[in-house]
């Protein structure tokens, strides 16, 4: 894979990006607690950079379709570059305020939704013939490793000098992706769009591209719940668990540097596998995540938190990859930002959604019980999904 020169250059760029992104999304969380020990204060910014994503995420899939997918990924690096070393400067100034926090990475969201669709239909237009699948299970390897990295550093520099300097580092990362970016060559439309085109009507094609493949409702509605009722409660809520009972930033540094090695080896398993019913693998693999929500709830001892961590991970890489994959090998090119952004709205509305409530859920009734129940749904939810036929059905992973 990396033998192709703008494969390996794409790849190159989002490996420094997420490896700052795994050190600005931890110092985030402590960066909130530094200032408010409130679960609900720490959701709300948590909400704050997802809300544009919502927003401006079906606008960023019909960009993503229409324009060149490179340029408006660069644009949206370079936004996040720079909202990014305000945030550091902010934060090392000790001037930073929730309020503060909030508005910087909701900027830094709406730069997001315009890159994240785009960034799907890049790939299967950079991944050698034939070879999408092996395309995103490197991506999802390159960034468990950096991932790892990142997070192995990240205890000790939020520890030792403060979250500011880890969104120093993201920044930088951010101009190294626009750097790798600038250097590809891709094609400049998508797909040109007929005189008098509208936004709507865009948006109607991807949503009839949606509804004719049941398997991808399927997928649709279960990512959402999933995100809602699992996800959420997990990023909210596991931090306040590891600053409470376990010891701090280190120790939550530990249970995702966990979790990024249980996806890299998830990484080589996607690199080697093809399953023939790719999103009935995703779902059952996502029972995975249940036994840490569970453990964090106790709040169990680090060293039966780590292993089920490693599974909560791998679930994770396995999930995203095969379901990635499935909509760029059975999507039209033409059609597949838009689709994607469609099929995702319904996690990005129950991502920050359920951020908000888990939050204001443990100030009420306890976090234990919030996580439990994070882990029953886990459970009830990957079942009936599995109990849906078009959840088996036979789809190809790679372009022909």
């Amino acid at each position: 894979m990396l033998g192709d020169r703008r494969f390996a250059t794409y790849w190159a760029g989002q490996t420094a990006s997420s490896a700052g992104n795994a050190l600005s999304t931890l110092a985030l969380v402590f960066a909130v607690l530094s200032v408010t020990s409130s679960a609900a204060s720490l959701g709300l910014v948590l909400l704050a950079s997802r809300l544009p994503v919502i927003a401006f995420s079906l606008f960023g899939g019909v960009l993503g379709d229409r324009h060149s997918r490179r340029l408006l990924m660069l644009g949206a690096d370079v936004a996040r570059c720079g909202l990014q070393a305000v945030t550091a400067g902010v934060l090392i100034s000790g001037h930073a305020t929730v309020w503060d926090l909030a508005a910087l990475q909701a900027g830094a969201g709406a730069a997001s939704a315009l890159f994240t669709p785009a960034a799907n239909g890049l790939v299967a237009e950079l991944a050698p013939a034939g070879r999408v699948r092996e395309a995103n299970s490197m991506l999802a390897m390159s960034k468990a490793i950096a991932a790892i990295a990142a997070l192995g550093l990240a205890g000790v520099i939020v520890a030792a000098a403060g979250p500011g300097v880890a969104f120093v580092a993201d920044a930088a990362s951010f101009a190294v992706s626009t750097a790798s970016l600038a250097a590809i060559r891709s094609p400049a439309l998508a797909m040109a769009a007929p005189p008098g085109h509208r936004l709507l009507s865009d948006l109607h094609n991807g949503w009839a591209a949606v509804r004719e493949r049941q398997w991808l409702c399927t997928y649709a509605a279960h990512v959402a719940l999933l995100n809602a009722i699992a996800v959420s409660p997990f990023f909210v809520l596991g931090p306040l668990v590891a600053d409470r009972h376990l010891g701090g930033a280190p120790a939550w540094a530990a249970i995702a540097i966990c979790y990024a090695v249980g996806g890299l080896l998830a990484a080589g398993l996607t690199l080697r596998w093809t399953p023939t019913r790719p999103i009935a693998a995703a779902v059952a693999s996502s029972l995975a995540l249940a036994p840490l929500l569970a453990l964090l709830a106790g709040p169990a001892p680090l060293w039966l938190l780590v292993p089920a961590a490693l599974a909560a991970g791998a679930q994770a890489t396995i999930y995203n990859t095969f379901t990635s994959t499935a909509q760029q090998a059975n999507i039209p090119s033409h059609l597949l930002s838009r689709t994607n952004s469609i099929v995702t709205l319904g996690a990005l509305i129950a991502a920050p959604a359920g951020m908000a409530l888990a939050g204001l859920a443990a100030d009420t009734f306890g976090t234990a019980l919030v996580l439990y129940l994070a882990a029953a749904w886990v459970v009830a939810g990957g079942a009936a999904a599995l109990a849906i036929p078009s959840t088996w059905s036979r789809l190809a992973l790679s372009l022909t």
